[in-house]
């Protein structure tokens, strides 16, 4: 009786042993992952870092000036262009420049037109 009993026993132990070595293997890959995700989560934190502070840069107020005087024509905004409401009927014409109705032509088309095709 005491053979069969020692050898359940030494079974239960090669038994435990395995399934105490699968958890720890189980564990241990599972801790690989982790670290895994979180060298990832840290990468993704100095992109997110690193494209701000591009943003920041290309949204200078100087930068964009800049690049709007050279590609749209356009400046800044002058003192004498500010208007106060009640000057509003002396400053606007009260008829269009150009009347479309009158002389049948498109001249936002034209231009468009006109612009070079990629």
């Amino acid at each position: 009786m005491h053979k069969f009993l020692n050898f359940i026993l030494v079974v239960t132990l090669l038994v435990s042993g395995f399934v105490l070595y699968s958890l720890e293997h189980t564990a241990r890959g599972l801790e690989r992952d982790i670290a895994s995700h979180r060298r990832g989560i840290a990468e993704e934190i100095e992109t997110t870092r690193l494209l701000n502070a591009e943003w920041s840069s290309l949204t200078r107020p100087d930068r964009l000036r800049a690049l709007a005087e050279q590609h749209l024509g356009l400046s800044t905004l002058k003192a004498w262009q500010i208007v106060r409401l009640n000057e509003i009927g002396q400053k606007v014409p009260p008829e269009p420049f150009i009347k479309l109705e009158a002389q049948g032509s498109d001249p936002i088309g034209a231009i468009i037109e006109k612009a070079p095709q990629p």
